[in-house]
């Protein structure tokens, strides 16, 4: 009994990570050296994945105090062209930029959601739709090549440390390190768990709420800016219609990797194995050249409507569970 309940236990608490192994097996299988070459493909799907998996770090810190994020796509884009125009000052310049455009933008989105109560959904939509257009604006909705002297800026976005690991996977994973430990082991990180997990209680437990959540929206502007320069690096040009939808992808993402959808339960690093599963979708629909890269879409979908109701089944199970604990402890009594 317990060996199934451990097995259980096991494959619920690492449902991303078995599914990027399965889809490393149907990859394999499907187009074997094609797909398993790691510097003609597997090298791809890695930078892909920790690009999105960068911006989603923000958004995966707004999921653990139960709030959304739909504007990081957008401000990235922004982020993205005042990044180009800073690209003649050097990488610091360029860096500044990006990370001030998504800090503001960031800041914003806490100070409507936490000081006014607007709920998370309206205020980070009405924040997309205007920084879109600022994006749009800077440049007369064209794209803005950065300086041919930008050579930092431009390994940030393509460079490989030893050949092996893109700039932007070591960004990624060092960012992972940083925001695990601290969730793990600082009073705001803990505050973060005890907003998703009860706002009101977190509050009467002395929790600065609304200065926390503000913290959190300001963390996900500044993942979003970050990601931003990257990809004016990657792609020698800050681009005003870039990361169109990427916020769902990356809300898929965060899903799959654990977290829940209701605030206070899951992990940071899950969205690692997150993104690699839906970027290992896209590759093995790239590399069948057939199929319509839609699919990928529909198949995100149903698993992210999966992988939520597997979360619910389980959520309400452990609600059960307890109310019965509870009317047995009240009988005994």
């Amino acid at each position: 009994m317990n060996k199934k309940l451990n097995v259980s236990d096991f494959i619920k608490r690492n449902t991303a990570f078995l599914a990027v192994i399965l889809m490393m097996i149907v990859g394999a299988s499907l187009y074997g050296n094609t797909f398993i070459n790691y510097k003609r493909n597997l090298l791809n799907v890695l930078l892909s994945a920790s690009m999105l998996g960068i911006m989603g770090t923000g958004v995966n810190m707004c999921f653990l105090i139960g709030a959304r994020d739909l504007s990081v796509g957008a401000v990235a884009a922004a982020a993205s062209m005042f990044s180009a125009f800073a690209s003649p000052y050097g990488l610091a310049a360029s860096l500044a930029a990006g990370l001030v455009c998504g800090g503001l933008f960031g800041l914003l989105n806490g100070i409507v959601v936490a000081k006014f109560k607007v709920q998370p959904f309206i205020a980070t939509l009405g924040t997309q739709l205007a920084a879109r257009g600022v994006a749009l604006l800077v440049n007369n909705e064209l794209s803005k090549e950065i300086a041919d002297t930008a050579l930092a800026l431009k390994n940030m976005g393509n460079g490989n440390i030893f050949g092996l690991i893109p700039v932007p996977a070591v960004i990624f994973i060092v960012l992972l390190v940083v925001l695990t430990l601290v969730l793990g082991y600082t009073h705001f990180g803990r505050s973060v768990y005890a907003i998703g997990g009860n706002e009101e209680a977190a509050a009467m437990m002395g929790v600065q709420v609304d200065k926390v959540k503000t913290l959190v929206f300001v963390l996900s502007g500044l993942t979003s800016g970050l990601t931003g320069v990257i990809l004016s690096g990657h792609i020698n040009a800050g681009q005003p219609t870039s990361f169109v939808g990427w916020e769902m992808t990356i809300m898929a993402a965060i899903v799959i990797g654990g977290t829940s959808t209701t605030g206070g339960v899951g992990k940071i690093t899950g969205i690692f194995f997150g993104v690699i599963f839906l970027q290992l979708i896209t590759n093995i629909i790239n590399l069948n050249g057939s199929i319509s890269p839609y699919w990928k879409d529909v198949i995100t979908g149903a698993i992210l409507l999966g992988a939520v109701l597997i979360q619910r089944f389980t959520e309400r199970r452990g609600e059960l569970a307890a109310l019965r604990v509870n009317v047995e402890g009240g009988a005994a009594k």
